[in-house]
């Protein structure tokens, strides 16, 4: 049909939860064929490939924010100040014009599949979470979608994403080069147990922000029933990014104490990183928090997914026979 082709003849940029709608509109006759799967598939690619390249244009804040993070217990940049971002974005600048894309390869390998896992799986773990109604137990019914979220997120890390973010963490705070010799280096120090470095704090920290965030999406759906599609697409990104700010807030201390622990050159355990933090960064709020302002700037493409990934259902739904 005209829209089936019409999204099929999108430019890169067009790859837009607007698009996926058109293709969705497709006659019921083409949708059956197999040529409607295929076009299913290139449209999901056509907008995993938008969602990498965001990733790529935001990566220098993501390593300001990592830079600020650790600064309070990283030996590398030692008597270097992180303490705003401008001074972040200065010390990057002098590093040369590579520099804030330092750790991005790591991150894309980690990324790109995470995200598909993530949504997937978030899914499938629904229909094993006992069912409860809304109205009769409302407690236990958002407690469901929170935990199939947490369980996602945890997964997710365990299995695949955890070791590749330890290895761009280190590419991104010290000064290892290539991907290669931050490999060795953790490696040669740790032995294989450093690829999970923090991972005990990690997971309560994932639970959180995923359990928030994915929950927090399929509460706010059904909460809104069927007015949540009349409400546009740029509606439902502002609810995605308001769900996932949510959860990067409740979550964010987690994420510095084992951000600082993978940082350390030597065996260290959770509470001297935690009185070290405090104690160079003069409080727990500007140790918890150090960075977030930058976490902020390059988490929009948070929304664009939730909402992309719910309009590429739509278009796969259309394509079954």
């Amino acid at each position: 049909s005209k829209a089936t082709v019409s999204v099929l003849n999108c430019d890169f940029a067009s790859c837009t939860p607007q698009a996926l709608r058109m293709l969705s509109q497709a006659d019921s006759k083409a949708a059956a064929s197999p040529l409607a799967w295929l076009k299913s598939g290139t449209s999901f690619a056509y907008c995993q490939t938008a969602s990498v390249a965001i990733k790529v244009t935001v990566y220098p804040t993501e390593r300001i924010r990592l830079l600020m993070q650790t600064q309070h217990t990283n030996s590398t940049f030692k008597g270097t100040s992180f303490g705003s971002l401008r001074a972040t974005v200065r010390h990057m600048v002098a590093e040369g014009a590579t520099a804030p894309w330092r750790g991005l390869t790591p991150s894309l390998v980690r990324w790109f599949p995470s995200q598909s896992i993530i949504l997937f799986l978030k899914d499938n773990l629904n229909g094993h979470f006992p069912t409860y109604s809304k109205n009769e137990n409302y407690a236990k019914w958002m407690g469901t979608k929170v935990g199939a979220g947490a369980a996602t997120g945890v997964i997710n890390a365990l299995v695949w994403a955890y070791p590749f973010d330890v290895v761009r963490q280190h590419l991104a705070t010290k000064n290892s080069g290539s991907w290669k010799n931050a490999t060795s280096d953790i490696y040669s120090k740790f032995g294989m147990r450093g690829f999970y470095r923090g991972f005990v704090m990690d997971a309560p920290g994932l639970a959180i922000f995923r359990g928030v965030q994915l929950g927090g999406w399929d509460l706010m759906k059904e909460h809104y029933g069927s007015q949540w599609q009349e409400m546009g697409t740029t509606a439902r990104f502002f609810h995605g990014q308001m769900v996932s700010l949510l959860g990067s807030v409740s979550s964010y201390p987690c994420d510095t104490i084992r951000r600082n622990l993978i940082g350390y050159d030597k065996h260290a355990s959770y509470g001297e990183v935690f009185r070290t933090g405090i104690q160079n960064a003069g409080g727990v709020r500007r140790f918890f928090y150090a960075g977030f302002t930058a976490r902020v700037l390059s988490s929009f493409v948070n929304g664009a997914l939730l909402e992309g990934f719910d309009q590429w259902k739509v278009v796969r739904e259309q394509a079954r026979p």
